[in-house]
């Protein structure tokens, strides 16, 4: 009987030592995975196009949540991440100390005009800083490494496409192309 209660105490310790460690809920290691693959659109009567495709996703998710230490009642949490090229990201969303996560997930890798990720390929150096009411809760650091993935291949495929601009650029094309395959998984 105090095997099992020891084997408890011990499997209790290192899950809660564990849920205390600062990161992301998907873990801190990431993939950046290339994908390809080709696609014909039909816009209309004689209007084709055919792009091949390529982008690069990051496994397992392109945004995550922070997930913080168990007990801290902050109402904000700020990343500051110092990727491996030397380049710096800075974000805040706000957290709640009830799910122990922020509330909006961290956008980690995603690039368009507006937005730009928070990780690059490399190691990320990341430093948390936790806030209620401007006062600084509880402060710390923990990395995350992205490394390159296997490349995948989605299977070749058309579309119709009522949308002139369609046959235009791929943009909208590819985005929704690879989205349909899974990313080609």
């Amino acid at each position: 009987m105090m095997n099992v209660i020891s084997l408890s105490l011990i499997l209790f310790t290192a899950v809660a030592a564990h849920a205390a460690t600062p990161g992301f809920s998907q873990g801190n290691q990431f993939y950046a995975v290339p994908l390809q693959g080709a696609v014909t659109v039909y816009c209309g009567p004689g209007d084709t196009a055919k792009y091949s495709c390529f982008s690069t996703v990051l496994d397992p998710v392109s945004y995550d949540f922070f997930v913080g230490p168990a007990g801290v009642t902050a109402q904000q949490v700020s990343l500051s991440c110092l990727r491996q090229d030397g380049s710096r990201r800075d974000r805040t969303e706000d957290y709640s100390p009830a799910t122990v996560q922020s509330v909006n997930a961290f956008n980690l890798w995603i690039s368009t005009p507006f937005q730009r990720p928070l990780l690059a390929i490399g190691v990320n150096k990341i430093d948390y800083k936790m806030t209620n009411m401007g006062k600084i809760i509880d402060q710390g650091t923990f990395s995350v490494n992205v490394a390159h993935g296997d490349a995948r291949t989605c299977p070749t495929t058309h579309y119709n496409s009522n949308d002139p601009n369609d046959c235009q650029s791929p943009y909208t094309v590819c985005q929704r192309y690879f989205e349909q395959y899974d990313y080609c998984r």
